[in-house]
């Protein structure tokens, strides 16, 4: 442990300036610890034993001497940027304690509107024991809240921007910045709520009727007051956060000050008569027993009587006479609850504070006690004290019964003048903390270049001034209270809900030092607020629900290259999924639920996109995993682990579903064998190896002649930098010279970098280049068809695709034409079983029915099943029966082909006889088989190349307008001498033919029960 103290010492010293320590010798912990303000990798080792001390405090030595020239450089001001640079500006915005900082701006945010003026209206409205019930409801929600937050800000090092960025952290970027945008609204409301009710109080103390009669009522006027209001605050505010905390410090003093004043007066100032002010003109004009104009109203001051805090007991909702419309729970809850949602004004000050993770809870959790505490007390001074009819209309009697009267208005103006600096202050924070980010991309560029060298964001704080002033056009300060409320409590339920989700998601980094925070209090927290939003104002809720999920919708489309801190969501996702992965049981598998879960082995994927396109079709959510084998060259690094983000990359941006399982081996087949095997997890595993044709075809790059249509304004703003898109084009270029010149020359305009965008590139530039001609495989045939028999042998269907660089997918749904997709359910191989249908048969009928339900196949392709009979012998209508008999039972929707093929079928020379203990389907069956795996199907055996050229051009005949074609691929032989003739076979009969999908299935996949 001394060890380690000495350690933190000397780092703190190497980072700090010196005048940084001398003045805060007390900082210590995680804000002062830099290297836990960064995530440790496996490159940022920290060797803590005595044999490596020595060499750690040369190193300090050196970080010293850099520090000093950095603070030289920035002494002659010179801008350094830099993670050094950094770190010194950063602890010299950090200059606020816990009082200051936290304390004195929440208990003035929650005083500066109520204490003095709005507990009378509530209590007046809502009498004593619903006043009670709401004081509760309000400071319930707001305490579960700040678990919540002392919970976030002790989780980790904060930094500016307040609860927008113990959110973002928290649940990712997206909820982040929409949920920051509301609460960054919510700041500009509060304070234009807060310059109103400056502005309320000023009229009624000094306005029409008073002894002074300086300021007028009209709303043009209250606007200019609160226009001259709104640019003190201006002024104040672009001079600093320091000079706010030390404003903050003796403006709290003052207010308590006069609160105590107030306390006195109840108890010393005996009953007497309060005057109504003239500005509550519904009272003047609702009251029949004034002779004239120049009379005046007047309530009662009983002083303490059992009597009026009877009549001050139970609630009498009325008419408001700041907006003249009447009161019920909701609407006088709302505008209790606006008044004191200063609970995240020392949240939002955590970019200046020394400690946040120390001084928000301790300051806010005081703060907060301190505040309910006040507001109880003075609940049953006022309604013991003060009859219903002057609480009713005049909402500032505190100042009649004082001992001093401007004692109070003194205290208003200064309790609301701090809050509109708190919520000016709040929000250009939480802007620039959204500029940083770049969260909405270039838009708030603008905001870090008005940013000082001090850390004060002068442009942020303008912005904010304009929509404040844009805020006090809705008028009266009740009229905003219940946006401020809705807006404020939508924040509070993002609190809760991130502090929820990360507890409920188990993540074990999620540990804060606050130990009183558990999941029920922001369960509390999180019903309570959007419960209480909903009764404030159904509409208003709605309204800011629709726009905020609107905002989680856009900011989900746009990457975001500085937003490197996770999102909850994957952690949530990932303790569902495992959660439910140990459910679904492997043993409880059913037919009739079955799916296809696809393996395709990708060599290179430049040449495989249709194909991976086409495979995503056929899936029907089921798995989809793309596998991929690195032959290991005995590297020191992990070829799989570097390229495997590509893989990532390509399946974002062809936008299909699927995963990517990669595996190094001494050789292919060994590899593909580990991903047969191993693919997969728990009940999700494949049962279909899909594999491309071996053949000596030149693949094509069709992966750069695809287009991947991106919206450029969600393209992050490092990727529109000039300067790197012309570096970007030159090594496309580069790229395309080099392979023009491996290809002799030979470019398919296709290939040029004008298709292709900046998404697009990094990708591509990644996998490598195609295999060209005359070069040599680097999988020889046998090692292809042992792959396809250690699949049949691990009992998995295996499909081999060929052609489908001629598939044009694109072209379907332009062309607006139907196209045909085939299935020869014959094994061509052993003629005499073409009238029987095995497993293999209804495995391809499955498959293409598959196809044939998703879009664009659905609305263009027609399926059509071939069956290849004797004409001579055969009874052909009877035989085309019973096939549309057994369609019809297996649901599926296709046309019936009768072929005849004896004129194919007489040059075989090698006659067969069926096989009785193959497990087959006679075409009469009314039923397939229940049995979930097929006995072994007879293996390949050799035939004459008439025969197999004879069925080529018999499909070839049925294959006008084919768009892709399912044929039966029989068992591969054991004799290894056979192995290159088996593929000689396949070869000979796809050729020329439409994509083509070789199918042998293994087990049932669909039943006509229920």
């Amino acid at each position: 442990m001394n060890s380690l103290n000495r350690l933190r010492s000397s780092i703190n010293r190497s980072f700090i300036s010196s005048k940084t320590n001398d003045s805060n010798s007390d900082l210590v912990g995680q804000e002062g610890f830099s290297i836990l303000n960064h995530h440790l990798t496996a490159n940022k080792r920290f060797d803590l034993s005595a044999n490596s001390q020595q060499q750690f405090e040369a190193s300090l030595e050196t970080l010293n001497q850099i520090n000093n020239t950095l603070s030289q450089a920035s002494t002659g001001g010179t801008e350094i940027n830099g993670e050094n640079s950094g770190i010194a500006s950063n602890n010299k915005k950090r200059t606020l304690n816990t009082i200051p900082g936290v304390f004195c701006p929440i208990a003035l945010s929650m005083f500066a509107i109520s204490i003095f003026m709005r507990m009378s209206f509530v209590i007046a409205h809502a009498g004593v024991l619903q006043t009670l019930l709401q004081l509760g409801l309000c400071f319930l929600i707001l305490f579960c809240t700040l678990l919540s937050v002392c919970a976030l800000a002790t989780n980790g090092a904060i930094e500016g921007g307040g609860v927008y960025h113990m959110i973002s952290r928290a649940l990712g970027p997206e909820f982040g910045g929409a949920i920051g945008l509301l609460f960054f609204c919510a700041n500009i409301i509060s304070n234009g709520q807060s310059v109103a009710a400056l502005v309320e109080a000023l009229v009624e103390s000094f306005g029409r009727g008073s002894e002074a009669n300086i300021f007028h009522e009209t709303h043009w006027w209250r606007f200019l007051y609160g226009t001259l209001i709104n640019m003190v605050s201006l002024i104040t505010c672009l001079l600093g956060s320091s000079l706010f905390s030390v404003a903050a410090f003796f403006i709290f003093i003052l207010v308590c000050s006069v609160y105590l004043m107030v306390v006195l007066s109840f108890f010393i100032v005996g009953p007497h008569l309060v005057l109504i002010p003239k500005v509550n003109s519904y009272a003047y004009d609702n009251q029949p027993f004034l002779n004239n104009k120049t009379d005046f109203l007047y309530g009662h001051y009983t002083s303490f009587s059992s009597v009026t805090m009877k009549e001050n007991l139970y609630g009498n909702y009325t008419i408001d006479y700041t907006t003249g419309n009447t009161m019920n729970f909701a609407t006088v809850f709302g505008i209790l609850f606006s008044s004191i949602t200063g609970l995240l004004a020392g949240a939002n000050m955590s970019g200046e504070l020394k400690q946040p993770s120390r001084s928000i809870p301790s300051g806010s959790i005081s703060a907060i006690v301190f505040v309910f505490f006040i507001f109880t007390t003075e609940t049953f001074l006022i309604a013991g004290t003060t009859d219903r009819y002057t609480l009713l209309n005049n909402y500032l009697f505190l100042q009649d019964i004082n001992i001093w009267k401007p004692f109070v208005i003194i205290g208003i103006i200064a309790a609301v003048f701090s809050a509109c600096l708190s919520g000016m202050i709040g929000a250009s924070r939480i802007l620039e903390a959204l500029s940083t980010d770049e969260i909405f991309g270039s838009m708030l560029h603008w905001v870090r270049l008005g940013t000082t060298r001090r850390g004060n964001p002068m442009a942020a704080v303008f912005f904010t001034f304009i929509l404040v002033e844009l805020t006090l056009l809705i008028g009266s300060m009740n009229k905003i209270a219940r946006i401020v409320t809705i807006f404020f409590l939508l924040a509070y339920f993002a609190v809760n809900l991130s502090c929820l989700a990360l507890d409920l998601a188990s993540a074990p980094n999620f540990r804060p030092t606050f130990k009183y925070f558990s999941w029920h209090t922001a369960l509390i927290g999180a019903i309570g607020s959007i419960t209480m939003c909903f009764i404030v104002s159904a509409v208003f809720a709605s309204i800011a629900i629709g726009v905020l999920v609107g905002l989680i919708a856009m900011l989900h489309l746009r990457d975001f290259p500085r937003a490197s801190w996770g999102s909850i969501s994957q952690a949530l996702i990932f303790h569902q999924v495992r959660k439910y992965l140990l459910l679904l049981d492997p043993r409880k598998e059913h037919v009739k639920f079955w799916r296809p879960q696809m393996l395709l082995l990708v060599a290179n994927p430049r040449s495989s996109m249709n194909l991976i396109d086409f495979i995503n079709d056929m899936k029907k959510g089921g798995l989809f995993i793309l596998g991929h084998v690195k032959v290991n060259s005995h590297c020191s690094n992990d070829a799989c682990t570097s390229e495997y983000p590509y893989w990532i990359s390509l399946i974002d941006h062809m936008k299909i579903k699927a995963f990517v399982d990669m595996t190094a081996a001494t050789n292919i087949r060994d590899g593909a064998t580990q991903l047969i095997r191993l693919s997969g997890l728990g009940g999700l595993r494949p049962n279909t190896v899909i594999l491309g044709f071996y053949d000596d075809t030149i693949p094509e790059d069709k992966l750069r002649s695809r287009p991947f249509f991106k919206r450029h304004w969600l393209i992050p703003t490092r990727l529109r930098n000039p300067s790197l898109l012309r570096l970007q084009h030159q090594m496309s270029r580069l790229s395309d010279d080099i392979e023009s010149t491996s290809n002799g020359g030979r470019q398919n305009s296709s290939n040029t970098s004008a298709s292709l965008n900046d998404n697009d590139l990094q990708s591509i530039l990644q996998f490598p280049v195609l295999r060209q001609k005359n070069e040599q495989k680097l999988l020889d045939v046998s090692s292809y068809v042992q792959i396809i028999q250690d699949a049949l042998y691990l009992n998995k269907s295996v499909c081999l695709a060929r052609n489908f660089p001629l598939l044009k997918k694109d072209n379907i749904e332009v062309d607006k034409r139907k196209v045909f997709v085939d299935v020869w359910p014959v094994n061509f191989i052993f003629p005499e079983t073409s009238k029987q249908f095995d497993i293999t048969c209804l495995y391809m009928l499955q498959l293409a029915t598959i196809v044939s339900m998703v879009k664009p196949w659905k609305s263009h392709a027609v399926l059509r099943v071939f069956l290849c009979i004797d004409a001579l012998n055969d009874n052909a209508f009877r035989i085309q029966h019973y096939l549309g008999e057994l369609l019809s039972q297996l649901r599926i929707n296709a046309q019936t082909r009768m072929v005849s093929w004896e004129n194919v079928t007489n040059v075989l020379n090698n006659p067969s006889v069926i096989n009785e203990n193959a497990a087959t389907i006679p075409i009469d069956q009314t039923q397939t088989a229940n049995s979930t795996t097929a006995s072994p199907t007879k293996e390949f055996i050799d035939v004459n190349d008439e025969y197999i050229r004879g069925i080529n051009e018999l499909i070839r005949q049925q294959c006008d307008n084919t768009s892709c074609l399912y044929l039966y691929l029989p068992r591969p032989p054991r004799d290894k001498s056979l192995f290159p003739r088996y593929i000689k076979v396949l070869e000979a009969i796809s050729n020329n033919l439409p994509p083509v999908m070789f199918v042998h299935g293994v087990s049932s996949v669909t039943c006509t029960q229920l």
